[in-house]
């Protein structure tokens, strides 16, 4: 590569960085949050209830959908460190309906400054990340410097800052400062005992690997999860930034494939049909910054990329944390028919996850008659139908019908029922 040019080197570096990504093997870490007993028992279903239950003519069950509410495409970013400047990102995301995850350091910084902001973007639908307490760096990051950077003030101290001081009811990420020792193992398994699901990477800044690690799906391993590609000027010791805005939406092109509309003005994707190419499905866009790296206002790249993955209705917007958790979720989710009653078809809905960590809603499908008029009630109560909006929330609970599909949208744990009127 000596004899490249930079721009080549740099491109060379990012595909040997894609390459290594996608071919990881899926490696396996032992679950946080995992209940012991029956969770059947625990909604009360009984085995007269399993016994009872036959195929209905006019419900069919169809299984969960991949992503929350059939959207194609995830979009969700993550923000490094605790500046001013995350006063305005956070201005910048609520503007144009992102969601994301802040990574703060919580003793670092004016951070007494941002508490304030902070609580509020977690009442709006954001997360607040780990960013360790003092954001210790050094290169190169051998195991002794990792060993005494990771310790617990770092990693259990900043997350219980995080619970103090913002209301959120828990933690889900943690980012490494600089990306320092996201290769160790040790590392990984001191994130996992203190309750993350998710550690973000940034890797080989220093040679470019970071600009665009072009992981579109989820990573093999959580705990070295990277990313799509950053969005920010040059900084620290990277070689250069990524702020073409041509090549910052034409890769979040890729991964939502097949769009008929340009989206134009801010939000300007707020008129799409969700319906609209449902049949290419979309992946996972992440994007990494630093507000100290960007240019805010709507003529600046930053917003100019906002501009063009916001307001999209088939995107889910959601911050990496409850992205990763939803994953869990949805894995180890159930759905169980029990009999019929009183005209009501039931399914019971359930996993053994604790729900102070996994709070997060999944989508079950039905196919059900066009014409029918259908009531669903869960836990007992009806739920409200969604007709609009955007999907950017993790947590809420409806329906929505989509011509003989039904879409319910619940936290499982619960016994959903349905009475189908066809006449």
């Amino acid at each position: 590569m000596r004899d490249m040019p930079r721009a080549a080197v740099l491109i060379a570096l990012a595909g040997l960085t894609l390459a290594s990504a996608q071919e990881q093997p899926a490696v396996e870490h032992a679950r946080v949050g995992v209940l012991e007993g029956d969770a059947l028992e625990r909604l009360g279903a009984t085995s007269a209830d399993l016994r009872a239950a036959e195929p209905h003519p006019s419900v069919r069950y169809g299984g969960l959908t991949k992503f929350l509410d059939r959207t194609r495409t995830v979009v969700t970013g993550t923000f490094d460190d605790s500046n001013l400047a995350v006063l305005k990102a956070l201005d910048s995301l609520d503007a144009y309906g992102l969601k994301a995850t802040i990574a703060i350091s919580t003793q670092s910084g004016p951070i007494t400054e941002l508490w304030p902001r902070l609580r509020a973007a977690v009442e709006n639908g954001h997360e607040i990340g780990s960013h360790a307490r003092r954001h210790l760096c050094q290169w190169p990051d051998t195991s002794t410097f990792c060993r005494s950077a990771y310790g617990r003030d770092e990693i259990e101290g900043s997350r219980d800052d995080i619970l103090a001081q913002t209301g959120q009811r828990y933690v889900w990420t943690w980012v490494y400062p600089c990306g320092n020792c996201a290769d160790y193992e040790f590392v990984h398994e001191r994130l996992r005992q203190a309750g993350y699901l998710v550690a973000r990477t940034y890797p080989d800044e220093r040679r470019g690997g970071h600009i665009v690690p072009d992981l579109q799906s989820w990573a093999a391993d959580p705990y070295r999860a990277a990313y799509t590609q950053v969005v920010q000027r040059q900084g620290g010791i990277a070689p250069a930034g990524r702020t073409d805005v041509a090549l910052l939406n034409r890769k979040f092109d890729e991964i939502h494939p097949d769009l008929s509309v340009a989206p134009a003005g801010r939000g300007g994707g707020a008129g799409r049909d969700r319906g609209a190419g449902q049949g290419a499905e979309g992946g996972i866009y992440q994007f990494a910054t630093h507000p100290s790296l960007l240019d805010f206002g709507a003529d600046q790249f930053f917003e100019q990329h906002l501009a063009h993955i916001g307001g999209r209705p088939d995107v889910w917007y959601v911050p990496l944390g409850p992205l990763y958790a939803y994953r869990i979720v949805r894995e180890d989710t159930v759905v169980t028919p029990l009999g019929t009653r009183e005209g009501w078809v039931r399914f019971a809905v359930h996993h053994t996850l604790d729900p102070k960590v996994y709070d997060n809603a999944v989508t079950l499908t039905f196919t059900i008659p066009d014409a029918s008029a259908t009531r669903v009630r869960v836990g007992g109560q009806p739920l409200p139908e969604r007709t609009s909006g955007l999907t950017d929330r993790w947590n809420t609970e409806y329906y929505r019908r989509d011509r003989s599909s039904m879409l319910i949208t619940i936290r499982p744990n619960q016994i959903v029922e349905l009475h189908v009127d066809t006449e």
